[in-house]
């Protein structure tokens, strides 16, 4: 996923015990890297750099409504398996790789016509 939609990852990710009502608060899932973050240092198995490099008021992230309506679009890319970017980060991907990854057309392809002088 492109840099964009990498804190909106972030967030659903600390946000899911919330989310599944198995917290109250992000930081009370004991399961999480929320409570390093938070604190802005590592624990020796969670690296803080990555992400607060991005992010960082790491608090500021779990302030957010948990169901945002903009965690739709993580859900679906996860579901389809799809990289979640710009048009151009895409793009960008597509080249690294040298394929296609965007989602094509649903459905299926359409019957080739056979041959009239079929003799």
């Amino acid at each position: 996923m492109d840099e964009d939609h990498l804190t909106a990852a972030a967030r659903h990710v600390a946000l899911n015990p919330v989310r599944a009502r198995l917290a109250s608060r992000a930081q009370d899932w004991p399961h999480s890297s929320v409570r390093p973050h938070l604190a802005g240092r590592g624990d020796g198995l969670v690296d803080v750099k990555p992400l607060l490099g991005r992010a960082p008021r790491f608090a500021d992230l779990l302030d957010m409504d948990p169901d945002d309506p903009r965690f739709a679009a993580l859900r679906r890319s996860e579901l389809i398996g799809r990289p979640l970017g710009s048009a151009e980060f895409v793009a960008a991907v597509e080249r690294r790789l040298e394929r296609s990854v965007a989602p094509g057309k649903r459905g299926r392809k359409p019957k080739v016509a056979a041959d009239d002088d079929v003799g």
